[in-house]
């Protein structure tokens, strides 16, 4: 062991270079949002909780109940019943389990009424797992919900 590394170990030269390191970061711009205090805004093309849009005029929903989304989803999530009506297709059902989904997106793609949208909301914490169950009403109800939260930021 030469003199050299003698005085490198007696003088901590390594945990001093490392507590530098610390120091500059400990004096720096904070990184870390405090979430429940602050909250992020998501990414553009972010993909969210699931909203059914609906005509602001009449209250009527866009899906035309094609069974698109339906049939694209990787994880087998959503689930449509359809009836017809006077030649007009009617959406009984329209759910969408979201313990299964991946959001990946395909749904709001593939749709040619384009009435299926992934929202910006990315809140989905929830004790109870019956919540990540959402129905047809409840995927409207999201849509104003999506809305107060893009006016909100």
């Amino acid at each position: 062991m030469s003199l050299k590394d003698i005085i490198k170990k007696s003088a901590f030269v390594e945990i001093l270079q490392g507590m530098s390191v610390t120091g500059k970061y400990f004096v720096g711009d904070k990184v870390t949002v405090e979430y429940p205090k602050e909250k992020i805004v998501p990414y553009p093309r972010f993909r969210g909780m699931h909203a059914l849009l609906t005509d602001p005029a009449t209250g009527v929903l866009n899906c035309c109940g094609c069974h698109l989304c339906e049939t694209i989803c990787p994880s087998q999530c959503i689930y449509i019943d359809t009836s017809e009506v006077d030649n007009h297709k009617s959406i009984d059902r329209f759910d969408i389990d979201l313990s299964r989904c991946i959001f990946c997106g395909f749904c709001e793609e593939v749709c040619p009424c384009a009435a299926i949208v992934m929202t910006k909301v990315y809140e989905l914490a929830t004790y109870d797992k019956s919540e990540f169950y959402l129905t047809k009403e409840t995927l409207v109800a999201n849509q104003v919900n999506a809305h107060k939260e893009t006016v909100r930021r």
